[in-house]
């Protein structure tokens, strides 16, 4: 295969960071191994990255370091006002890119994070044949009585991504040039795909975007009762509360809540109206070390999340060989197969207490090869021979049969 240039645009970007961040630098790391890449990030993840990268790493992975001046981002802290900066960061990402085009000649641009569709992109205006994704964020809202069900705030929260988005898909330049330029579009689950508008609809493939190098690890019990894990946000359509309740209606499980964000007043207050604190332990945020510890002496992954464009839990779950619940919308049921129980009723908690029924009953269990085989499937190297034979086949990049053989 001739050589290829890379160039990639990773707002988000952290070899430690989970979620977007984990993202960036996975995806960076596979497209090095494509072609010679170089890869556009947020100067404040620069000590991480620059402490992880290897020597060999070194000659085909660079990163270029964009940020606004100071006095530009005075305004922005932690999640606050990270849309509107993201925005503006890509247009000062945009200059550097150029000038690097004039020094490299790339033979492609790749938008890695945000990975989010509404937001859209400038890779398509360095000039290259340009790559969107994968992005998400094409989910809609859940059906009204379950967003009541769970509070004002998630009432509120619904309320405004429904109309950020609707801005996004009719009103924002930035993502109607990606959408246009892009000569394939990566997306993380089916809904993202039908959201967009249909004329677009030819150029784009569903790909998840998790990749895990996770040696299986042998199984370790000891958990006193069955045991439930849930990893993630507590934002009100993310599923902690729904695991909750779906616990509270099968007495013979127990649930550990791994993560933290605005609803975990909200969710520590249910748990005991319900009287759970003996079965229900709200964690806070946990170590991936310690969260993979859990996984491994759990007895299922439960995660009803209503809104869920990727989920890696998913897939960490899958490799730490722990079967998965979930429902039936967007990225989990897409990243779980044959190895995840899927609740059709989303949010409905007697659909789900049901699941874990079933769990507890060893019925509609997955079996472990199917687990591992399902794990495996989101490997690094599975992973980019999926790549591979995708770019080829769109012409993207000139490759062997051997090159993009799937496994």
């Amino acid at each position: 295969m001739s050589e290829q240039r890379i160039l990639a645009f990773g707002y988000a970007c952290d070899p430690h960071g989970g979620s977007e961040p984990g993202v960036g630098w996975a995806w960076g790391q596979m497209l090095a191994s494509i072609g010679e890449t170089w890869l556009i990030t947020r100067a404040n993840n620069r000590e991480a990255i620059e402490a992880e990268l290897s020597l060999s790493e070194r000659d085909r992975l660079h990163f270029v370091y964009v940020d606004l001046p100071g006095w530009a981002r005075w305004w922005k802290r932690g999640q606050r006002g990270v849309r509107l900066y993201y925005l503006l960061w890509q247009l000062a990402a945009l200059r550097r890119a150029r000038e690097l085009h004039k020094e490299v000649t790339f033979t492609l641009v790749w938008h890695l994070t945000l990975a989010n569709a509404w937001l859209g992109s400038v890779g398509g205006l360095v000039g290259p044949p340009f790559v969107y994704g994968p992005v998400g964020g094409g989910i809609g809202s859940p059906p009204l009585r379950i967003v009541t069900a769970l509070g004002p705030r998630a009432v509120l929260y619904e309320l405004t991504r429904d109309v950020a988005r609707s801005a996004g898909r009719y009103l924002n330049p930035m993502a109607r040039l990606a959408w246009m330029r892009a000569r394939v579009i990566l997306v993380q689950n089916p809904e993202t795909k039908t959201w967009f508008p249909k004329r677009h609809r030819d150029r784009i493939v569903v790909f998840p975007n998790p990749i895990l190098d996770l040696a299986a690890p042998a199984r370790r019990t000891g958990q006193p009762a069955k045991t439930a894990v849930f990893a993630g946000r507590f934002l009100p359509t993310k599923g902690a509360e729904i695991a909750v309740r779906a616990v509270a209606a099968t007495p013979d499980w127990c649930l550990l809540v791994c993560g933290g964000g605005i609803g975990e007043g909200r969710l520590r207050r249910l748990v005991r109206q319900l009287a759970l604190e003996e079965r229900v332990l709200v964690l806070g945020p946990q170590r991936r070390e310690r969260l993979f510890e859990m996984l491994r002496s759990a007895d299922v992954l439960l995660y009803p999340s209503l809104r869920e464009d990727g989920g890696w839990i998913v897939v960490e779950a899958l490799a730490c060989g722990l079967p998965v619940i979930c429902v039936d919308r967007g990225g989990p049921p897409v990243l779980a197969g044959a190895a995840g129980l899927v609740v059709a009723r989303s949010g409905d908690i007697d659909a789900i207490a049901a699941a874990l029924g079933e769990r507890l009953a060893g019925s509609a269990l997955p079996a472990p090869d199917v687990l591992r085989a399902r794990a495996a499937h989101f490997s690094s190297e599975r992973t980019c021979q999926r790549l591979r034979r995708l770019l080829g086949a769109t012409g993207l990049v000139r490759s062997t049969p051997s090159e993009v053989e799937i496994v």
